[in-house]
Order: C-alpha cells, then sequence, then structure tokens
C-alpha cells in the first residue's frame, strides 16, 4: 500500500486550549459606563452603580502573572475607546497619564507574552464619528445596530475597523485579530470578515489575521478559514468559542461554575466534550466576572483556577492538550487549510504559503526508520510527551512528525 499522508488537525496532534477576554481595557471597568448609557436607550435597569468604576492594575498583574506561570494563553481585548470616554493612545480623561502609562507597561510586558490582543472596535458602545471619536448623532450602537453592517459602506467600515487597530498600535500594542462587541457584524459576516482583513493587514502588514465573534456551545466547533489567496499566502481565520461564561458573564455578577467547563470527575462539562471530540476548546469570559463586584469577589478567576487545576488533572503529562494563543490556533488552520502535499515513494513535497511552527504530519502505511526534513533528520521520541517540533513517533499503525517549516518548499524524506 503506498504511504498515506495528512497534515493533522492540531499542532503537535494536542487539542488547542485557549481563553478569551472580552469587554477588557486600560483600567476603567467598560460595563459601569456600557450599562449606564445603555439604560437610557432602552429603559432597562441594569445595576450599573453597584458594578466597580474600574479594575485595578494590580488585579490585572496578579492575574497575568498566574497565568504565565500555569501556562495559561488567549486572547485580551484592549477597547480603544471605551465607551467614548476617549482614546487610549491620548489619554483617557478619568485617568492620570502615569496610571495609564502603568498598565500599558504591565500589558505589554505580562499580558502579551501569553494572550493575542484585539480592539473590540472603537467604543463597545456607540458608532463613533471618526473625526470627532464622540457618538454619531443618530446614537447607533456598535453591537445592535451594526449587527448588519453597511454593505454599500465598505471604506467606511474598513476605515473604523482600522482606526481601531491604528490605535493599539500606537501604545505598542499590535492586534493579531479583531474582536466583535457583541453582535457586530454577526448577519454580515463574510463581509465583516473580508473588511476586518483588509483593516487588520493596512495596519499590522499580518497576511493572516483572525476574526473573533461567534461562540457555538451546543455543536462541534470548526477553525473556518476565509478569503484564501495562495499566491499571496493571505487568508482570515477565524475563532469560534466553545463555551458559554460562566465565569460572572459581563454583567460581573453573573454565574459562575467551573462544573460547566469541566466536571469535577473529569469527565463532564463542554470542555471535556470539545476535548473527547478533538475539537479546539476556547473558552468565552468577559473580563468584568473575573473581577467581579470588588477585589475581594473574584469568583470568576477562582473558578477558572479550578477549570485549569482539573484540566491539568485530566491530561498531567500534557499529551493530548496544550494552552495556544488564539492567533496561533488561527494561524495553523490557515496553514493546513492552504497547504499542498505531494507524495511520490518515501518523499513527501509541500507547498506551504503559510508557515506554522510545529506543522504536524500523520504519515501511514509504511514502517518508518527514519524521518528528514530538507537533509535535517528528526530526533525520534518513544511517547506523546516527548514530542516535540523535529522529533518523530510511531504510535500503533501510523506515526506522527512535526517541524517548523523555513521556506514555503519543504521537503521530507521518509525511509
Amino acid at each position: 500500500m503506498p504511504m498515506q499522508v495528512e497534515i493533522v488537525r492540531h499542532a503537535l496532534d494536542r487539542v488547542p486550549l485557549s481563553i478569551i477576554f472580552d469587554d477588557s481595557t486600560v483600567l476603567v471597568n467598560l460595563n459601569y459606563f456600557f450599562m449606564r448609557d445603555r439604560n437610557l436607550a432602552d429603559g432597562q435597569q441594569r445595576r450599573w452603580e453597584d458594578v466597580p468604576m474600574a479594575h485595578p492594575e494590580s488585579f490585572t498583574r496578579e492575574f497575568a502573572e498566574w497565568c504565565l506561570a500555569e501556562g495559561v494563553k488567549g486572547k485580551f481585548s484592549v477597547v480603544p475607546c471605551p465607551a467614548a470616554l476617549g482614546r487610549v493612545d491620548h489619554g483617557l480623561p478619568l485617568l492620570s497619564k502615569a496610571q495609564q502609562e502603568s498598565w500599558l507597561r504591565m500589558c505589554r510586558e505580562l499580558i502579551t507574552p501569553a494572550f493575542d490582543i484585539t480592539p473590540e472596535m472603537l467604543s463597545h458602545t456607540f458608532v463613533l464619528d471618526m473625526d470627532t471619536l464622540q457618538p454619531l448623532p443618530s446614537r447607533i450602537w456598535e453591537q445592535y445596530d451594526w449587527e448588519a453592517l453597511p454593505l454599500d459602506q465598505e471604506e467606511l467600515v474598513t476605515r473604523y475597523i482600522a482606526l481601531s487597530c491604528q490605535i493599539l498600535e500606537n501604545v505598542g500594542l499590535r492586534p493579531q485579530g479583531v474582536t466583535s462587541p457583541g453582535g457586530f457584524g454577526g448577519r454580515t459576516l463574510d463581509f465583516y470578515i473580508k473588511v476586518a482583513g483588509q483593516a487588520l493587514r493596512q495596519v499590522t502588514g499580518d497576511p493572516h489575521p483572525y476574526v473573533f465573534q461567534r461562540i457555538w456551545t451546543d455543536k462541534p466547533v470548526d477553525t473556518p478559514v476565509w478569503y484564501i489567496d495562495r499566491e499571496r499566502g493571505q487568508a482570515v481565520g477565524e475563532i469560534i468559542a466553545g463555551t458559554g461564561d460562566w465565569t460572572g458573564n459581563w454583567t460581573g455578577y453573573g454565574e459562575v461554575n467551573a462544573d460547566k467547563y469541566l466536571s469535577a470527575d473529569l469527565r463532564g462539562g463542554r470542555l471535556a466534550q470539545l476535548i473527547d471530540a478533538g475539537e479546539p476548546a476556547i473558552l468565552c469570559s468577559h473580563w468584568q466576572g473575573f473581577y467581579g463586584m470588588h477585589s475581594g469577589d473574584r469568583q470568576g478567576f477562582e473558578a477558572f483556577k479550578t477549570v485549569v487545576r482539573r484540566l491539568r488533572e485530566r491530561d498531567p503529562r500534557g499529551e493530548r492538550t496544550r494552552w495556544r494563543k488564539c492567533s496561533e490556533i488561527a494561524n495553523y488552520a490557515c496553514a493546513r487549510e492552504m497547504a499542498q502535499l505531494t507524495t511520490e515513494g518515501g518523499t513527501i513535497r509541500l507547498d506551504l504559503p503559510v508557515r506554522v511552527a510545529e506543522l504536524t504530519l500523520r504519515l501511514s502505511g509504511m514502517e518508518v526508520r527514519q524521518v528528514q526534513v530538507d537533509g535535517a533528520p528528526l530526533e525520534r521520541v518513544s511517547s506523546r510527551a516527548a514530542f516535540a517540533s523535529n522529533t518523530f513517533l510511531a504510535e500503533g499503525d501510523s506515526v506522527l512528525l512535526a517541524f517548523d517549516p523555513a521556506q514555503r518548499a519543504m521537503r521530507v524524506e521518509v525511509a
């Protein structure tokens, strides 16, 4: 039987774990202002006066240091003009320059090593005039009135998203993707992903950024790849979260329940379902819930610590799962979708418009004694725990091999 080859769905054949933080920004609690202003718009009585006006840097620092120690990775929003209070690159009037510079330095040093940064569009509340950064006279909202983006105003929407990205770029927080505030773009998803890709490339030059808009809590989760251009090596990845938010939710006082992610017996919960199915296990959360109502609350953060401990108990040697930034998940999906491979005898030739670390192949149909990638031998390992880039592992009737492609055209020789 001739050798069969496929690019494995996930790097190192480990299900990616990731956590998404929405509604976060520089110090201020966006939700205090969101609920205050939204109550005036729709007449509801959300508890805006009960929630804190700010989330202290000390809490964010403690969280970031804990994530680095535990190996937790994901995505962290920084809303560029939170609730139309001002631009974070020009300074928010509510805060001193020193306070803001301290937070931004902390974010660059402690958050970005483990988390992608994304805007959550400009304000996360009103659609803003891009010249004045004040709400439009119509007082329309990003997540409600722009669920369906204006298809006849592509240039305007592209500029709007690009400005959101540029503000973060200006403070040294380069965005790897964009996050939808609420339903933003959800009813015109293909258009949204197109203009978001254009906007991100204008600001960062990234050929394959990503969009986070959708959450699927009751069906299989994929990592779609949009607008593929193999010649240029361009595409837009889409990150889809697979859980609800059971860490206090967007209000800061919502449900907190670690068991819904992963039960104490390690067999139940949405994460167990996703991992067992081999699907990306991406948690959805909101920064307000992690902090809660005050510094002594922190129910969301404490619940997440429980989830992380249980995930480690479920996979103590890290053989089946691996924490990833959302950009790592999306980039791998782009690379896999756009790759082309051919085989002849024991030679595999790969054309890779997108190169990612830990590209992983599965071979079947032959006994493998040695593997070389562009003439460099891979090390043979005997366990999944030891399987890493530049190694190969025989497992049953198949072989896994992983390497970091150095160029578009790669040659793998199997003996």
